[in-house]
């Protein structure tokens, strides 16, 4: 494993800034290899114009910066028949918005059914994501199902189940840390290494169960370190998102600072050292 594995490191910058041009900056200024788009000066992504993308992807490429997501919030809703039309019409706009920003991801949850993962609602989630999984490979883009809050997909055995039926070149994971360590579950225990042959993204914050609180990389209780050194030991070298949430943590979204942004990229950096110590 040689000393530039985990080098492709890219970020939610809208944690560190509202305005474009400060967070291609930012970016630039921490060394990122890439970019997630969620917000642009206070607009969703989804709510972006070709033009406004557009522009914003000339800003980030003029900086030596890919656009690595359009990271939607598509799925972050109750699961019901009402709300699967919605989402449908949101998937379709990010999917135009991959053509706009030159990437094929598109990030994404699961709906939720009470904030369970219960037995019942499997078949109406499988209808649900496999419209979603068809729109994704007539367009040709990949869904990276994050595993947030207590959405369906959360859940390791929601997780498990997605990806047995849907797992493929088009439908992919991104894995966030300290959102499966805030509803009581481990990433070596519950997600790996079943998860591995899915694994596209990891996103990038930690939490301690205990406080409920997100802290920075490996400062909880994400087993970070020991995961990204048992991933280099399988081979896996794929992106690292930095969605810090240090100051704010919201549905939608949060808010970390540029100082604390600029904090949490150095402590990845440590971070990913430490797991590769010794290779």
């Amino acid at each position: 494993m040689g000393p530039d594995r985990f080098a492709w490191i890219t970020g939610f910058v809208d944690e560190a800034a509202s305005d474009a041009r400060e967070q291609i900056a930012v970016a630039r200024r921490l060394g990122l290899s890439a970019v997630d788009v969620r917000t642009v000066d206070g607009k969703n992504v989804l709510q972006l114009t070709d033009d406004e993308a557009r522009a914003y992807r000339e800003l980030a490429e003029s900086a030596g910066l890919a656009i690595q997501s359009v990271s939607s919030p598509v799925n972050k809703v109750p699961l019901t028949a009402d709300n699967r039309g919605e989402e449908n019409r949101k998937l379709r706009r990010a999917i135009e918005l991959c053509g706009v920003f030159g990437t094929r991801r598109i990030r994404i949850f699961s709906p939720t059914a009470l904030d369970q993962c219960r037995e019942e609602d499997w078949p109406a989630v499988r209808d649900w994501m496999a419209e979603q999984v068809s729109m994704a490979k007539e367009a040709d883009v990949v869904l990276l199902h994050e595993n947030d809050a207590r959405f369906y997909g959360a859940f390791p055995e929601g997780g498990r189940r997605l990806f047995e039926e849907f797992g493929s070149e088009h439908f992919r994971a991104a894995f966030d840390f300290a959102n499966t360590v805030l509803i009581g579950f481990r990433p070596l225990r519950h997600w790996f290494p079943w998860l591995l042959p899915h694994l596209d993204t990891l996103h990038i914050k930690d939490a301690v169960e205990s406080e409920g609180r997100v802290v920075p990389a490996s400062e909880g209780d994400g087993q970070m370190v020991e995961t990204l050194r048992w991933l280099a030991t399988m081979g896996w070298d794929g992106p690292l998102t930095l969605e810090p949430h240090l100051a704010v943590a919201g549905k939608f979204g949060g808010f970390t600072g540029p100082e604390l942004f600029e904090a949490a990229t150095n402590t990845l950096r440590r971070t990913i050292a430490e797991a590769l110590k010794g290779d």
